[in-house]
């Protein structure tokens, strides 16, 4: 079971970078200059996370080229960001004209409470929930509306939060 889980992880990891790869370009182009303010989470209510209440092992250590600490211009409005969450890492892109977003959200929750959040989000408001035997007590849940895909999964960390996966394509 502890391997299951494990590939799975492994598994939504290298789709992750993957994705964050999918944009990467010769390294020719200059980075972007800082934001002057700070980002502003649109879709993901009232509750904000104070800044600095992740510790910085909660972060990755380096970031890919095109990847950023904030929510991507190409993930979906209809996908709620988790309350009090933070984004860790973020790339958007747009492949065959479809767009697609990455991003790991961190949240001091335990995985249970974030994976009930989007259990009840998305049936709530429509989405298709897939049944999938393989994903069946992993804290993972792959969704459809309409044209609009999503999979999530949420990882325990060290210090009792999660992090939270997730790819779209919409």
């Amino acid at each position: 079971m502890v391997r299951a889980h494990n590939l799975f992880f492994l598994i939504a990891t290298l789709v992750l970078t993957g994705l964050f790869a999918a944009g990467c370009d010769s390294g020719t182009q200059e980075p972007e200059a800082p934001a002057a303010e700070p980002l502003q989470l649109e879709n993901a209510g009232a509750a904000a996370t104070p800044e600095g209440e992740f510790p910085a092992s909660r972060y990755p250590p380096e970031m890919a080229e095109g990847t950023s600490a904030s929510v991507p211009d190409t993930f979906p409005k209809n996908i709620p960001l988790y309350p009090g969450s933070a984004p860790a890492q973020g790339r958007g892109v747009e492949l065959e004209g479809v767009p697609m977003a990455a991003l790991q959200l961190l949240t001091m929750d335990p995985p249970e409470t974030v994976y009930d959040f989007y259990r009840e989000k998305f049936q709530s408001d429509g989405w298709e929930i897939e049944d999938r035997e393989n994903f069946r007590g992993k804290n993972a849940i792959s969704a459809i509306n309409g044209k609009c895909k999503a999979s999530i999964l949420v990882a325990p960390t060290d210090d009792g939060g999660s992090d939270i996966f997730m790819i779209t394509e919409c």
